[in-house]
């Protein structure tokens, strides 16, 4: 289901969520991430996501981007205005987390991120910007949390090798 409003919105993006009928407050919020050329409809309908949702018993909240933000329906995972805290695309999917909180009575403590290539890459945005807010995430196929500050510098993180040392890195 689409939520029209959901708070603070400097990213431009849309929100949707799944919470399975009768689930009690104080569960998990599972934040999901599509890649490029996909969209959350998609996403939730072939992730396997809601099998486990209902299964485990946990909220789904799926942000989207769109081709407005980016022209492969990308997140923004390289554009610093897009992965800095309180700003940009990071921003909005952190007020979709208080949202769902507020809203689904979902634990604070209880919140994960996942995110598949673009998303992956967004996911590791998220646990960067917001390690107070994430209990965890995992990223499938993205790429390290500013790796790129630039769209010019995305495919060197995407397509070669970009090596720093550990400390660099953080």
């Amino acid at each position: 289901m689409q939520v029209p409003s959901f708070g603070s919105n400097p990213g431009n993006l849309a929100m949707y969520a799944y919470r399975p009928d009768g689930l009690p407050s104080g569960r998990p919020l599972v934040v999901l991430l599509h890649g490029c050329t996909q969209n959350a409809s998609g996403y939730f309908a072939n992730s396997g996501w809601r099998k486990y949702a209902d299964q485990w018993g946990f909220t789904l909240v799926l942000p989207q981007t769109s081709s407005a933000n980016n022209a492969s329906s990308c997140f923004n995972w390289f554009q610093t205005g897009d992965t800095s805290r309180g700003q940009g695309e990071a921003a909005s999917i952190r007020s979709m987390v208080g949202y769902a909180v507020t809203n689904y009575g979902t634990d604070p403590s209880r919140v994960h991120v996942s995110g598949l290539s673009a998303g992956g890459a967004m996911s590791a945005v998220m646990l960067a910007a917001y390690p107070d807010v994430f209990a965890a995430g995992s990223i499938g196929a993205g790429i390290a949390y500013r790796c790129a500050t630039s769209l010019l510098q995305a495919s060197g993180c995407q397509y070669g090798a970009t090596s720093r040392t550990p400390q660099q890195w953080g």
